[in-house]
């Protein structure tokens, strides 16, 4: 599922905290990116045009998925900063050094077709097996070589920060308190995710079981084949 108004960023808290205060989005580069794939059209990218640095943020426009927290923000220090899309991509439109747009997603037999002027596509491009990540690319170029490049963060471009599920539900008091310390963010809105422990979804579980409950008796046999091949 898409969510049309955020943009989300798993990351782990010292990023987040580092973000906040520095007031900075911070493009890394690309050399360790699990994807081969990837990391080879971001380095043809920045070769090809002869840029002395290309680096990227890796935001996600789905709502929140447990592959997103596994994969990209697992751990005990997992968190999720989700921007307002809107006020994101305005702040980076028509900025000099900066790209932001959502990813391609292209078969394997259509790759062959790119043309010359396909140049800019290819730091946008991946296969159609990542459809589901739902990403959406900030892209950050220059000319002299850099480790990282850096662009102002405003307090209108940011909804709000959720906690990891893997996040003990003990530290969250604190984890809230510490980013609420920082300045300009007291009146951040922070939440620990539910998605593996949600209170309703459980509630809900238990309800069954209260209202259907008695039509099982204690031991029932049940002929698995005929089971799954029921329809």
């Amino acid at each position: 599922m898409e969510n049309a108004t955020d943009l989300r960023r798993y990351t782990n808290l010292p990023s987040l905290i580092d973000t906040l205060m520095r007031r900075q989005i911070t493009l890394g580069g690309y050399a360790h990116w699990v994807d081969a794939n990837d990391r080879r059209a971001m380095r043809l990218y920045q070769e090809t045009l002869h840029y002395g640095f290309v680096g990227a943020m890796c935001l996600t426009r789905a709502a929140e998925t447990f592959h997103h927290w596994e994969i990209f923000a697992g751990g005990a220090a997992g968190v999720c900063i989700v921007f307002k899309r809107e006020a994101f991509e305005q702040a980076f439109r028509g900025r000099t050094h900066f790209m932001a747009k959502p990813m391609e997603y292209t078969q394997l037999t259509q790759i062959g077709a790119l043309q010359a002027n396909d140049i800019h596509r290819l730091p946008f491009l991946k296969r159609e097996g990542f459809r589901d990540e739902r990403e959406f690319r900030l892209l950050g170029y220059t000319v002299e070589p850099l480790s990282t490049l850096s662009a102002p963060l405003h307090r209108e471009m940011v909804s709000r920060v959720i906690v990891s599920p893997f996040v003990h539900k003990a530290f969250f008091d604190s984890i809230q308190a510490v980013l609420r310390a920082i300045e300009g963010w007291s009146d951040l809105p922070i939440q620990r995710s539910s998605l593996t422990d949600n209170d309703t979804w459980q509630a809900a579980l238990t309800d069954f079981v209260a209202r259907h409950g008695s039509v099982y008796s204690p031991w029932m046999e049940f002929d698995a084949e005929q089971i799954l091949t029921e329809d």
